[in-house]
């Protein structure tokens, strides 16, 4: 029998091979185990205190620890396997270093590049169960078959299915069981690679090319596994409200003339809108921090002409600043040791302004210079910032592993250089006084809690609107609620049903944005035919009555780490017919949206785990199959039978709280909870905020309990809309 060598202070230290382990249960349903000496995350800002009540036992002739409901068994070999609630649900396997080799006859015929790298830190996992997670990678929702790679990557060609990398590296997956999911966390910044029953149909592989192993494990319902990682790592912050709404990018709008032509042919074709994105072309050569005078002169009294419309301007700031001796952003981060360097020299690579050098963010002093420059820049008047570019990209190949990125190595930090550039981001709101409202390309674990994200570079094309659905729903069963795609696709020229499709098919994104690529048609929706607009107009319209229901749920998330947009399987677990279901979606409890996905369709089969109802006309449809119709007036959006949910009026035109307040009510015994606060600003922090529950009897009789009372409420009238009719 392998002895445990000590159980001290609620931490047992074992022994596995040549190398000391520690395990600690950190709640009553997760447990921690790791090499010994390693404390530092990136994704943890205080780690948890392991449980002092843990007893020692012994079970089958093995070492056992129980806590709470769990029983976890140390081998002889000293793998670990795990019971919940007496039932077993994890069991490591034995893992074998191996080097990963490229056919370069393959690559130089034009193949994307196989992995060739090696692996020395690893384990295995049995499992004959569907896996979630691991952030917005391509391919289906149930990842079983298929292997990846955590390394933040932008490659400028159309993904695809055989894409094993792309802008984040969230190293979260969960295996799914009906009595007891598994959330695993491996929580490893280097380069890491996930083999889902591919190699093995048995078992599972993550393996990284350095560190040490440092694993998390969650277990329980599929929802309680996500919302205990989320809460261990940070969901993501509330975004002020207008971020809700409709914004419009692209790249780039050339000058402040440009800008107020798209506000206006916005308001001319009456689409609401919240924003508008400035990519690279605002800055003076693409120098960070800066405004070109010619294309947008007296900024600050720009902005705040645009802004008293309504409008909010969000700038681009990518991670590459410009060597230019007479920049100041320059002069200053030499001045500090702020940059990357390379054998001891500042390390120059290209990108956007030439020749470029980068933030060295795994530095605090870097990071604090730069969030200074952030509060500054947003001093100016602007709302948001879009960071970009920040894998770190480069165009004159890649970055040395060897670079020190402020005390580390490229190697370590690349993974979590665009989440160290969103905390430095993050921190230059607060410091200006704003709630925080950042949007990053590159992420890794817990960077939700600094930054809301998009899945990069998509297509026009029907194919990245069947992989967005998957693609959303994993990052949100990795801890990450606001999220969306560049509506429209940006690279490529969509067209006008492709348009519709995508918006159609975006409607609960909670990051709501057309965007688009500087060599394709204008996708503006007035950029199209009057059709056109006018069914983008009914999407934006019908967008803008969930965003209470939206609000309510980014609030929840941030307090209890439910995920805002779900897979069905989220909501109904007990459905074998929803294990992969990908293409539909559910917007919290209550909302399902099954959009279409190929070009000319007019109906399509939708699956009903349970009785839902058109929200349009009131047709209700029983469990099961059912073909409906889903041409381009049609929005195939449904809500769940015996549900209450918080809606703004229809015809609604802005983000704001109005004094009416509607409540969709489908029949039945209902409840839910309403948030309510000033819609931007640092107050809710404080408890400026009111809490409501609603709750509905089957005769419709409504009782309002406050549940906090922070404000000065804003709703005159709470009305009850009762939706139903006859079955399908």
């Amino acid at each position: 029998m392998s002895a445990i060598v000590q159980l001290e202070n609620g931490i047992t230290t074992f022994r596995r091979g040549e190398k000391l382990f520690q395990l600690e249960f950190i709640s009553p349903t997760a447990i921690r185990f790791y090499e010994t000496g390693r404390k530092e995350s990136y994704a943890i800002a205080k780690a948890p205190s392991p449980s002092q009540e843990v007893r020692r036992g012994e079970e089958e002739g093995e070492n056992a620890l129980f806590f709470g409901d769990l029983s976890v068994h140390i081998h002889k070999s000293g793998l670990l396997s795990v019971r919940y609630k007496n039932i077993p649900v994890f069991r490591e396997k034995p893992y074998q270093a191996q080097n990963k080799e490229s056919d370069l006859s393959a690559e130089k015929e034009g193949h994307l590049a196989k992995d060739k790298e090696t692996y020395t830190v690893g384990f295995g996992i049995e499992n004959n169960r569907p896996v979630y997670g691991l952030g917005d990678k391509a391919g289906p929702l149930d990842k079983r078959g298929y292997d990846f790679i955590n390394w933040n990557s932008d490659y400028p060609i159309p993904h695809n299915e055989a894409f094993k990398s792309l802008y984040k590296s969230i190293p979260f997956f969960s295996m799914f069981g009906e009595a007891c999911s598994v959330g695993v966390f491996v929580d490893n910044t280097f380069k890491t690679r996930f083999d889902f029953n591919k190699q093995d149909k048995d078992g599972i592989v993550v393996e990284s090319c350095g560190g040490v192993l440092d694993v998390y494990l969650f277990f329980g319902s599929l929802p309680n596994v996500i919302a205990e990682y989320t809460r261990l790592v940070g969901g993501s912050a509330l975004p002020p409200r207008w971020a809700l709404g409709a914004q419009q990018s692209r790249w780039s709008y050339g000058d402040a003339q440009e800008v107020e032509e798209v506000i206006a042919k916005y308001k001319e074709s009456d689409i609401p809108l919240s924003a508008v994105y400035l990519d690279i072309a605002y800055m003076d050569e693409f120098k960070d921090f800066t405004v070109d005078e010619k294309r947008f002169p007296n900024i600050s009294s720009w902005l705040k002409k645009v802004n008293q419309e309504g409008i909010h301007i969000v700038p681009i700031i990518d991670a590459g600043v410009k060597a230019e001796t007479v920049y100041p952003v320059y002069e200053e981060g030499l001045s500090i040791n702020a940059f990357c360097k390379d054998n001891g020299e500042v390390y120059h690579n290209e990108v956007w302004p030439g020749d470029s050098v980068f933030p060295a963010f795994n530095s605090s002093y870097t990071r604090l210079w730069w969030s200074e420059r952030v509060a500054d820049f947003l001093d100016l008047g602007f709302s948001g910032v879009w960071n970009d570019m920040n894998e770190p990209a480069s165009f004159n190949g890649p970055i040395p592993n060897s670079v020190d990125m402020g005390g580390k190595t490229h190697a370590e930090i690349h993974n979590v250089y665009g989440h160290l550039m969103s905390e430095a981001t993050y921190l230059g709101f607060l410091k200006a006084g704003k709630r925080p409202y950042v949007i990053t390309r590159a992420a890794y674990a817990g960077s939700a809690k600094f930054a809301g994200t998009w899945t990069g570079d998509n297509y026009s094309s029907y194919d990245h609107i069947r992989m967005m659905l998957p693609q959303l729903c994993g990052l949100s069963l990795s801890g990450y609620s606001y999220v969306g795609v560049d509506i429209g696709g940006f690279s490529g020229d969509a067209t006008c049903e492709l348009l519709v499709r995508f918006a159609q098919a975006s409607l609960f994104n909670p990051f709501f944005r057309n965007h688009s690529a500087c060599d394709t048609r204008s996708q503006e929706p007035y950029a199209f035919d009057e059709e056109t607009t006018r069914r983008y107009r009914d999407i934006v319209l019908t967008r803008y009555e969930l965003i209470p229901y939206l609000y309510d749920l980014l609030f929840l998330h941030q307090k209890t780490g439910i995920s805002v947009i779900r897979p069905l399987i989220y909501n109904f677990p007990k459905d074998p017919n929803v294990v992969n279901e990908n293409t539909e979606i559910m917007l919290g409890d209550n909302l399902l949206l099954a959009p279409a996905l190929f070009p000319g369709q007019a109906k399509r089969s939708v699956y009903f785990p349970c009785g839902f109802i058109n929200y349009f006309n009131g047709m209700r449809y029983g469990p099961g199959y059912h073909l409906i119709d889903c041409g381009l007036d049609e929005i195939p959006l449904f809500v769940k039978e015996g549900s209450l949910t918080p809606l703004a009026n229809k015809g609604t035109h802005d983000t704001d709280f109005g004094k009416e307040l509607r409540l969709l009510w489908t029949g039945g015994k209902a409840f839910a909870y309403h948030y309510e606060d000033e819609g931007d600003g640092l107050g809710y922090l404080n408890g400026e905020y009111n809490l409501y529950l609603f709750e509905i009897d089957e005769e419709g009789h409504l009782t309002i309990t406050t549940l906090n009372e922070g404000m000065v409420g804003k709703y005159e009238k709470i009305t009850v809309d009762h939706l139903g009719n006859d079955l399908e």
